[in-house]
């Protein structure tokens, strides 16, 4: 049922069409002319306005602008004479749904309202459905920006101490994106550098990070070897994450800067870059187990290695965003090419090292950003 208001000066043409309207089940209102029509209006909302164009006392067109001023979503309906088409024709350029010519075909006429009442029912849901989409993108927008600070909130700073240094840069690819890093050292000289690359970006990757990190750094400040780290948070994931999708791959390692030695596992993650100063070489350390959550393993399943890093050397640890970035001609990046990038500005210090190393990683590439970046360098003093 609608609420409608028939506007006309001609009683027969009121009384025939409230007779029919009430017929079909609507509520009816009438007015002689514009005037009642308008003092109407102040006093009710209606769905559809049924108005001749021409009255003695303000016209349809009167009715029309003063219906679009109040309720936008009211739809008018313009009964017209042969003579008047150019008028009905403006009426339609304000707003009018239709507008019919006299003597008014009946079926005609029922056809119209029906879908003027309908057409209002449309827009007034297209619109709710916009402002609550716009809520909600709101509310996404707001969650983001919380999700966010609490990412950046778990980035380590910067470390500088008389025998190491670290510096690190990440680069989500929206805002929020599932790496991760830790840093930590102890009295004993034990510096403890983990990388996290979580499946997938976003809100969903970033809330695993941030539940992986509490329990990565839980297993780091118990000072584990790596492998053991590994072991530890492969049975975490399994346990709470199975059946998600969500694995990571990862890198652990532990320097003691006073004998030099590195221990280091890794989980399907890309190769540790290490350059050795007195050689000026690289070389890359790779991984040695399988990815991070898809099925529980024996602790003795994970393995490390040892090699021996001496003042002077850097390492990097960095994230497969890195060297999957694309060139013009969609050609990644690659280890080789990321060791080139390395070689120029290797001989700097640790943070302009890390710096450039990101300027032309932005460089390399013309495409936006597809997938997060982390990247740590670590020099022994």
């Amino acid at each position: 049922m609608a609420e409608i208001l028939v506007v006309d000066d001609e009683q027969s043409i009121r009384v025939l069409l409230c007779a029919m309207l009430e017929k079909d089940g609507h509520s009816i209102d009438t007015a002689a002319d514009g005037v009642e029509a308008i003092d109407l209006l102040r006093k009710k909302n209606y769905d559809l306005i049924i108005t001749d164009l021409h009255m003695r006392r303000k016209t349809g067109i009167d009715v029309l602008q003063a219906v679009k001023q109040m309720d936008t979503f009211t739809e008018v309906v313009i009964l017209t004479g042969y003579g008047s088409i150019s008028s009905a024709v403006e009426a339609m350029q304000l707003g009018a749904f239709v507008y019919l010519t006299k003597p008014i075909d009946l079926q005609e006429f029922r056809l119209k309202v029906q879908q003027a009442i309908e057409r209002r029912v449309l827009r007034k849901e297209n619109v709710e459905q916009r402002k609550k989409l716009q809520e909600h993108r709101e509310m996404l927008e707001r969650d983001l920006q919380l999700s966010e600070q609490v990412q950046r909130s778990i980035i380590p700073s910067p470390v500088s101490t008389e025998h190491f240094e670290v510096a690190l840069s990440y680069m989500p690819a929206i805002g929020v994106g599932g790496d991760f890093s830790d840093v930590y050292y102890n009295d004993a000289g034990d510096v403890y550098l983990t990388v996290v690359d979580v499946t997938g970006h976003g809100i969903a990757a970033a809330l695993l990070v941030n539940r992986v990190c509490m329990e990565i750094r839980r297993l780091v400040r118990e000072q584990l070897e790596p492998s053991s780290i590994l072991y530890q948070l492969n049975d975490f994931i399994v346990d709470s994450f199975m059946g998600t999708g969500m694995f990571l791959t990862m890198f652990s390692c532990v320097l003691n800067y006073k004998t030099g030695s590195l221990r280091y596992s890794g989980s399907a993650h890309p190769p540790l870059i290490l350059w050795r100063n007195e050689s000026n070489r690289f070389e890359t350390l790779e991984a040695q187990n399988i990815i991070i959550g898809f099925d529980k393993l024996e602790q003795n399943s994970f393995q490390q290695d040892t090699t021996i890093i001496r003042p002077g050397d850097k390492l990097f640890l960095y994230t497969d965003g890195v060297i999957e970035i694309e060139n013009a001609e969609n050609r990644p990046l690659g280890i080789n090419g990321f060791i080139d990038m390395l070689r120029s500005v290797i001989f700097l210090e640790t943070n302009a090292v890390l710096e450039n190393a990101v300027q032309s990683i932005k460089q390399y590439s013309p495409h936006s950003q597809r997938d997060d970046i982390y990247l740590i360098v670590m020099n022994l003093k």
